[in-house]
């Protein structure tokens, strides 16, 4: 079994210090410091009222319309700046939002910025609105998504590139700075079946976790694990990053133990990074050190 990673998610975290973001880049650093293994953010460019509430009201969606979701790149070239060790990640970037050409470049130079240390979960999205404000096309997502990547890949390696892609294309294309990493890992944020395993085995490196797909994890993972031997790509590489939601007990309090737990089953299940997001465990600022300490001991086997 790999050893258990342990990741830092800084959504929302802003609130901890009354909506300051640069405190945030100093929760960073001190993760960084105190040995959290990923740094990572989500993303989305915005929201209709309509599709927000629609969100909510079927989905349990916990983000405010006035949420300020920071544009994940951006703040993770800030975060590169005062981390030295942790890899930088977004839970799901929704990548088939943005033009692939502009796509590589900008992971190439955060991997550039971090010597070497992105790690990029990219999903699709659900909102139709978010493609009709960008002006991308909202059908056949799933399969522009694996296409999206095939192009990246191709910008990431020594130029010239050359790629076809739906509506658009390059040729003798040049194309720095290359990233630091021979393969930037990418996961997929798909839902399990195995057309979508299979896609992340064609051209992915692991699994980013919905935590309303954990309920058949352990099924899952075996099936991300096959289609992957049936590619011809070792199974013992995947990378599979799953947020854990806080155990409370039956007042309502988070319970850190029973957290912990939850953590190393899906480990043990095949969850290679456990993620946590500071602001669902009622802490105020104060408490954050404690709570990084709390994570840091969850990992086993450390070197």
């Amino acid at each position: 079994m790999s050893r258990l990673e342990v990741g830092l998610n800084l959504l929302g975290a802003e609130a901890l210090y009354d909506g300051r973001i640069r405190s945030v880049l100093d929760l960073a650093a001190e993760a960084d410091r105190a040995g959290i293994d990923l740094i990572s953010t989500g993303d989305h460019l915005g929201f209709t009222a309509d599709a927000h509430s629609e969100r909510v009201a079927t989905h349990g969606f916990m983000f405010a319309l006035d949420h300020p979701w920071f544009e994940p790149i951006s703040l993770l070239s800030s975060v590169a700046a005062v981390t030295r060790r942790a890899r930088l990640g977004v839970s799901v970037l929704i990548a088939t939002l943005r033009p692939p050409v502009l796509l590589a470049k900008q992971i190439a130079t955060l991997d550039a910025l971090s010597d070497g240390r992105v790690a990029i979960g990219m999903g699709v999205g659900w909102q139709e609105a978010e493609y009709t404000a960008t002006g991308m096309p909202f059908d056949a997502r799933f399969s522009r998504m694996e296409q999206t990547v095939a192009a990246c890949r191709e910008l990431w390696k020594p130029p010239p590139a050359a790629f076809t892609g739906r509506g658009y294309s390059f040729e003798d294309f040049h194309s720095y700075p290359l990233p630091v990493q021979p393969r930037v890992p990418v996961l997929f944020g798909f839902g399990p079946s195995r057309r979508n395993f299979e896609r992340i085995a064609r051209v992915a490196d692991g699994w980013t976790v919905n935590p309303t797909d954990m309920t058949t994890f352990p099924e899952s993972v075996a099936l991300l694990r096959q289609c992957f031997s049936e590619q011809g790509r070792d199974p013992e590489s995947i990378r599979i990053q799953v947020s854990v939601t806080p155990v409370r007990d039956r007042s309502g309090e988070v319970d850190l133990s029973a957290t912990a737990d939850r953590a190393r089953e899906w480990h043990a299940h095949g969850a290679t990074v456990v993620v946590f997001r500071p602001t669902a465990f009622d802490i105020t600022s104060d408490r954050v050190q404690s709570l990084l300490d709390w994570m840091v001991g969850l990992e086993e086997d450390r070197p």
